[in-house]
């Protein structure tokens, strides 16, 4: 049978193109311990670098050996003992190469050259996410025998399953085998299904690669009340001897979506009730481990939530595992988050979602293939249509058990054709954030189902970046702070819930994490919009929000810890619990509250003294506090934007005043970044005042106003000069 070998040490790595990958590094390279990645933070490179392995051999008469990696950022080529052994385009997903005839007896120099330039070939060309670089995945050797199931073919161990529960409560499981058989050998192939407590519960032996087993009366994977697993063993037979064996874990399950009542489990209806996250986490970056899956599935756990969306790429097959253990519902997608005109991109984006399909298809945790996220920044065109319907469609026929997704963002109207393409549709939405008033997302959804009574709708993303030291008692948009971080969750929330229509949403983000372009909130290279710290060692308030709605474990939460000097001779304190009432303590009295939606609001608790210590109990649970009293706002407490950058808003005092500044017919700052790109005169004036900022604008956020992109990338031009461009601006017609 198949042996699986660790390959992770001996390592040598460098950066830079590696001219002679026949030939050893030389005393300088930096030895490593796969997994890798080069990125620091500061150092965001990108480009060639080179790893290589020297390893003895020993041939073993009729076996076959395979080299497997399971992820490299971005593209490589892979050399053994000088020639080429194979080649990969996309770090996300797992791929092997046969490397059998180019072993030789004694020293072996394997030599991996890796690239993580963003470039126009390979997804993702863009996105608010680092491309790490480097071998940052396990890479293990495989062997078997000659008579074995395919490990080449997509990635995958040769053999794929899909499992469902059929309308009448059988189980049904749908086995392909890619086999490879020798001319003049002979095998069977042997599929078997194996319960819960070890019992073997179907079988089948036959000649075919296709196998079909059913289950009269199998016990339901039930998302996180009831996550039952199965064990599949597929296994080549020549008589007697097993040849090759392959395990995977299924479930059975039913999954169904109405537009107006939502998602279905197992004809029970279920809200989704989730997060999302990136793979990256402090200290290891892109090159996590089990301890890290672990330690994040455990906080996902605690938060109560029930979904994840793994974006905004194929993650770790491991942590694939640990959503079925564990029941929660999965939204994976392919990383198409930008789609251009180019053959080769789209037929990039084909074989990713093949091989996303391929290797995870067995999972009963995952109900959603995602096959673009904000691909319309851009603008849209027939184009993008016609070639997301094509991945759909591709999608459904390798997998029709599944539905297909898309996560469109705010710019995408609602009669748009990218909502009327897949099975299901997801909005990345920032009202009261980027733009516009929290109270905007109710009418958005509104609007939305309006148009699109028959359109499955989700919210993707949503959230407001926090940098745990700053604190406000009157928390407003973009000053950081943690306050209005919770209030942010606090507002929206309730519009999802409310709307029975809505069949699921996902937190932007679980984690902060990184990425490489960002200096925003007092934090450099984060997306803050974490409801945990990077370093996984923070849980911000608004995480506790989100645990008094969806966990059942009891808890309570004083929120505004970190905000521990206060003015004033009172303060309110505001506590999270999923219980239904909650009693206050100070030493000056007792106070108490209930509450159906998780916040309890004690207003003006007084201070005694120099300090307040706080005790907020509900039943058997309770949590402590302690606040300060000063007599000036502490200064660390506020945000102050060392970059200001042009703040468009002082410029008028109202309408009158605003429509001189910006006429109707001509160009300004308030067009968009796409608009702006179709005027030749336009773009030069943009251009003379910064070319910086003209270039920034030709790879950037299309659909945002030439306002909104100089007040994100706030170095590109001061506020005069922005003045001075619009000026410029008003002076050109529009055509």
């Amino acid at each position: 049978m198949r042996e699986i070998r660790n390959f992770n040490d001996g390592w040598g790595f460098k950066k830079g193109n590696c001219e002679a990958p026949e030939t050893f590094f030389p005393a300088d390279a930096e030895p490593v311990t796969l997994p890798h990645t080069w990125y620091e933070d500061g150092e965001y490179y990108q480009g060639d670098a080179c790893y290589q392995k020297l390893f003895p051999w020993k041939k073993e008469p009729g076996k076959k050996v395979f080299l497997s990696f399971e992820g490299v950022d971005k593209s490589c080529r892979v050399y053994l003992n000088g020639a080429k052994a194979g080649e990969h385009q996309g770090a996300y997903s797992t791929f092997r190469m046969d490397i059998t005839e180019a072993l030789r007896n004694g020293n072996n120099l394997l030599t991996v050259l890796v690239n993580n330039e963003k470039g126009t070939d390979v997804n993702p060309i863009s996105g608010d996410f680092t491309l790490f670089g480097g071998i940052y995945r396990d890479v293990k050797l495989i062997l078997t025998p000659e008579i074995h199931f395919d490990p080449v073919w997509y990635g995958t161990d040769g053999v794929t399953a899909s499992a469902v529960l059929t309308e009448d409560g059988t189980g049904k499981v749908e086995v392909k085998a890619r086999t490879v058989v020798p001319e003049g050998m002979e095998a069977d192939l042997e599929v078997s299904l194996w319960d819960a407590d070890g019992n073997c519960v179907c079988i089948v032996t036959q000649k075919k690669e296709l196998a079909v087993l059913r289950v009269s009366d199998p016990v339901c994977w039930d998302g996180t009340k009831s996550p039952c697993l199965y064990t599949l063993k597929a296994a080549l037979r020549c008589g007697e001897t097993i040849e090759d064996l392959v395990e995977l874990q299924i479930g059975f399950r039913r999954i169904a979506m109405d537009p107006e009542q939502g998602f279905f489990l197992n004809g029970r209806r279920l809200k989704l009730n989730g997060v999302a996250k990136h793979q990256d986490t402090a200290g290891k970056f892109s090159a996590a481990g089990e301890e890290d899956w672990q330690r994040d599935l455990a906080l996902i756990r605690e938060i109560g939530a029930n979904a994840v969306r793994l974006s905004h790429y194929q993650h770790p097959q491991r942590f694939y595992d640990l959503c079925d253990s564990s029941g929660l519902i999965v939204w994976t997608e392919i990383p198409m988050l930008r789609l251009i005109e180019k053959e080769t991109l789209v037929n990039n984006a084909e074989e990713q979602l093949k091989e996303l399909i391929f290797q995870n298809m067995h999972h009963p945790s995952i109900c959603f293939y995602g096959v673009e996220n904000e691909i319309a920044m851009f603008g849209e065109t027939d184009f993008m249509h016609h070639e997301v319907k094509r991945l759909h469609e591709l999608a459904k026929s390798l997998d029709p058990s599944r539905f297909t997704a898309a996560a469109n963002l705010n710019s995408v109207e609602y009669d748009s054709p990218l909502n009327r393409i897949t099975d299901v549709v997801g909005y990345n939405l920032y009202f009261g954030w980027y733009y516009g008033e929290m109270p905007d997302f109710a009418s958005f959804f509104d609007g939305f189902h309006s148009v699109n009574a028959n359109v499955p709708l989700a919210v993707t993303e949503y959230g407001a970046d926090c940098n745990t030291a700053f604190h406000s008692t009157a928390p407003k948009r973009k000053d950081y702070t943690e306050e209005f971080q919770a209030l942010f969750h606090e507002t929206v929330y309730p519009y999802i819930e409310e709307r029975g229509y809505i069949w699921g949403s996902f937190v932007w983000n679980m984690f902060d994490f990184v990425s490489g372009i960002r200096n925003e909130g007092g934090v450099k290279y984060r997306n803050n919009k974490g409801l945990v710290t990077f370093d996984r060692q923070i849980r911000k308030d608004a995480f506790y929000y989100y645990k008094a709605k969806w966990s059942e474990e009891p808890f309570v939460h004083i929120t505004g810890k970190r905000y521990q000097n206060r003015t004033g001779k009172c303060m309110d304190v505001k506590v999270y619990s999923n219980c239904p009432a909650v009693v206050l303590h100070t030493q000056d009295g007792e106070w108490s509250l209930d509450s159906s939606n998780g916040v309890f609001l004690f207003e003006n608790i007084p201070f005694s003294g120099e300090g307040i210590c706080v005790k907020a109990e509900a039943g058997n649970v309770s949590d402590t506090a302690e606040f300060r009293y000063v007599e000036e706002e502490d200064p660390s407490y506020v945000y102050v934007d060392p970059n200001p950058g042009p703040n468009v808003k002082n410029w008028f005092v109202d309408e009158v005043e605003k429509a001189k500044l910006f006429p109707a017919g001509r160009w300004s700052v308030m067009d968009t970044v796409n608009d702006l790109l179709t005027s030749s005169e336009a773009m030069a004036l943009i251009d003379e005042s910064s070319p910086e900022l003209g270039e920034y604008m030709r790879d950037t956020v299309g659909t945002f106003t030439l306002e909104q992109v100089a007040a994100y990338a706030k170095t590109l031009i001061d506020e005069e000069s922005f003045m001075e461009l619009n000026k410029k601006l008003v002076l050109i017609k529009k055509k």
